[in-house]
């Protein structure tokens, strides 16, 4: 039997561990109840234990280190539900339910029975969770609750202060010259704008520098296009470039930005940049969103990479136009200027009064159409610039009294998306990994291993920054810090889609994610990292179903063989498919339970490292994926040797309630919301699926086994 989770409560109930598990515990003394006042919940998005702990050892995760010292972790963590990804990991801590129970399956998954076998839901859409949380229940009990940067918390429905990820309105990409046809290229694969720019002569501009004469100023023109043009216009920006130092050397160095619509008016420009310059352009009132969002307050950011004194090379870079998400209902919100109709008072606020919502991007840096330092400064540095503003105003100005925290940092899992096999020598069967220190796989190193490594240190340096920021305005509060999932280095892509077309099952290869195929359509597949999805369209389930009863299962094992069959033939002899499990296994995953009676796959397929289902290429089985880390495999596939400790994910606890002790095995992703709940003395919190109400002080067979 694992070892309980609740051993960490400075509590004495080994009495109760042999009452029944429907038995009653008796009521704690009422001076020692609660256990604490305040609770820290944070979360770092795939933040592995022992890359934490070798960072907090070497001194660059000090909170880490002393919350480890003075209370409790997990051996190697705790077990994440399966499959450990974002759109399972963030619930799971939140509701202290396994996916079978919370019904967000997966990052995207099929809910069978739906009006379209064509439909697909993201764990993000409202009303995705079934399950009660933490903070809501919270909240029931009287308690004050904020939710900053977690994942998911929109769905939490709470009153308290929350900010949960944003809205896109544009396209992103960037401004060049000369053409380079092989970034022109990568940018159409992944959708992003890559436009040529073509200087001429500036004219007509008003109230700009003249700049060096030696210099003539140039001009071209910037568009950033909408992708929702009910709510955002396309925005066109005349760009202005000089030499601002008058020497007679000709040298461009500035590039000024002004909205078409002010006839090149330079006491109106949006931006001037130097070379470096990484900087924000807010957009407001006549120039905010439109339509129903009319003067909505939004923005997007600018870098001028690169200006050659001779303007023989220019690159302009611009980021999506943003809005954050926020939501509250508090007295305090509702007393912050009002808005538009339906504009929640705080997302006007944060919009307006703080930095643009930004964070890492990984499409133009795997386009190759930017450089990895400004993926970082964009990823890191503006991203820190925006969420601590956020959360000092939250928890310092707008709700000082907080008894309950959910923060999150989301910074550990894009750099290690992008850089971790960059910095693995071998793959899990110890064979070289051609991309290790070589971004093009072209047997020439790039020299970049330590810059890389650096990156992933940084950002968990960063996240123990946020998390002591964070403590700083919770003085004497009980801190659970966790992550969602681990992580291991990848760089292959494997197509489910043209492995279900290559069986017949689909005709012709499904266009995406989780979409039907055109023309035969008697299975697709849903997926995220190392795990895919595949339903039947099983007639008498699915309106317009293709695949009679009768035939379930014959379907079912012809996607079975399919998968089992798979090879990479660049790689022979190289496993690629991990396990294939049906449906009905799903009840006991490495010790979890992820059978959800509509949401599941019929069939689901775990691939083994390196190779996962993301970006892959259409038309091929698998090829190159563009990135190198990924999450999503089997719980507990950990092989530290080989850079891979995958469903495992950070658990340290300390603070009022938790005593010191060795670290502790077993510890499960559903025991934290439960034990923080008996911590603070919150009741009863609700299983919407199933209608019922259990206590987590009560029943402590829910978290002991």
């Amino acid at each position: 039997m694992r070892r309980s989770i609740m051993s960490l409560v400075l509590l004495l109930m080994m009495a109760a561990l042999a009452l029944p598990a429907s038995a009653q515990i008796p009521s704690a003394p009422a001076a020692a109840w609660p256990l604490t006042s305040k609770a820290v919940f944070f979360a770092s998005d795939g933040m592995r234990p022992d890359l934490m702990e070798k960072y907090a050892a070497a001194g660059a995760m000090p909170t880490y280190k002393s919350l480890m010292a003075a209370g409790v972790r997990g051996n190697n963590g705790l077990l994440q539900g399966f499959p450990p990804n974002t759109g399972v990991g963030w619930y799971t801590l939140a509701t202290g339910t396994w996916p079978s129970e919370h019904g967000s399956t997966n990052n995207t998954y099929h809910r069978t029975g739906e009006a379209s076998f064509n439909n697909r839901t993201s764990f993000s859409a409202l009303g995705t969770l079934q399950a009660d949380t933490l903070a809501a229940a919270a909240e029931r009990a009287g308690k004050k609750v904020a939710q900053i940067d977690w994942v998911g918390g929109a769905n939490a429905n709470i009153a308290g202060p929350t900010v949960d990820f944003v809205n896109f309105f544009s396209t992103r990409g960037v401004l060049a010259a000369p053409l380079n046809a092989t970034e022109q290229a990568g940018a159409a694969a992944f959708g992003i704008s890559y436009q040529p720019a073509a200087f001429t002569a500036a004219s007509g501009w008003s109230n700009v520098p003249a700049g060096d004469p030696a210099a003539l100023p140039q001009q071209t023109q910037l568009s950033v296009a909408t992708t929702f043009g009910a709510q955002n216009p396309t925005r066109i920006y005349d760009v202005y470039v000089y030499d601002s130092v008058v020497n007679g050397i000709p040298a461009y160095d500035h590039a000024i930005l002004v909205r078409v619509a002010v006839a090149k008016d330079g006491n109106q420009a949006s931006v001037n940049l130097a070379v470096g310059d990484f900087k924000e352009i807010k957009l407001s009132g006549a120039d905010g969103l439109i339509g129903t969002r009319s003067g909505q307050t939004a923005g997007f950011y600018t870098k001028l990479i690169s200006l050659a004194p001779n303007l023989s090379s220019f690159k302009l870079y611009f980021t999506s136009v943003e809005r954050v998400i926020a939501t509250c209902a508090t007295a305090a919100c509702n007393a912050l200027p009002a808005g538009g109709p339906s504009e929640d008072r705080l997302e006007k606020y944060i919009a307006e009064n703080f930095p643009t919502y930004i964070s890492a991007d990984f499409a133009p840096l795997e386009a190759r159409i930017i450089d990895e330092a400004t993926y970082v400064q964009q990823g890191r540095d503006l991203e820190k610039t925006f969420s601590d503003a956020v959360l000092n105003y939250i928890l310092g100005t707008l709700q000082p009294n907080t008894d309950v925290a959910f923060v999150g940092y989301p910074v550990t899992d894009e750099f290690s998306h992008q850089f971790m096999a960059l910095t693995t020598p071998t793959d899990i069967d110890g064979a070289p990994n051609p991309y290790y220190d070589d971004l093009e796989g072209n047997g020439t190193p790039d020299g970049l291993i330590a810059t890389r490594e650096g990156y992933i240190r940084s950002a968990y340096a960063e996240a123990d920054a946020k998390l002591a920021l964070a403590r700083s305005y919770m003085t004497g509060a009980t801190v659970f810090a966790a992550s969602d999932h681990g992580f291991a280095p990848q760089w292959y892509a494997v197509n489910a889609g043209k492995v279900l077309a290559d069986a017949g099952l689909q005709t012709p290869e499904q266009p995406s994610n989780c979409r039907a195929a055109a023309t035969t359509n008697l299975a697709k597949a849903c997926w995220a990292g190392g795990t895919a999805q595949i339903y039947v369209n099983l007639a008498g389930r699915d309106p317009g179903g293709t695949v009679p009863t009768g035939n379930y299962e014959t379907v079912r094992n012809q996607i079975i063989a399919a998968f089992q069959n798979l090879t990479d033939p660049a790689n022979p002899g190289k496993q690629v498919v991990l396990k294939i499990m049906k449906k009905e296994e799903l009840r006991n995953v490495d010790g979890t339970d992820a059978l959800h009676p509509s949401r599941s796959g019929d069939v689901v397929v775990v691939l083994r490292p390196p190779y996962q289902f993301d970006a892959a290429t259409p038309g091929q089985r698998i090829a190159f994926s563009q990135f190198f880390g990924q999450h999503g495999y089997l719980p507990n596939l950990v092989d530290i040797p080989h850079n891979i400790n995958m469903g495992m994910a950070t658990f340290v606890a300390a603070g009022p309630g938790i005593r010191k002790q060795d670290p502790v095995a077993g510890v499960r992703a559903i025991d934290l919301a439960p034990t923080i709940a008996f911590l603070l003395n919150i009741p009863a919190r609700r299983t919407r699926a199933a209608g019922s109400c259990t206590t987590s002080p009560a029943t402590l067979a829910s978290i002991k086994r």
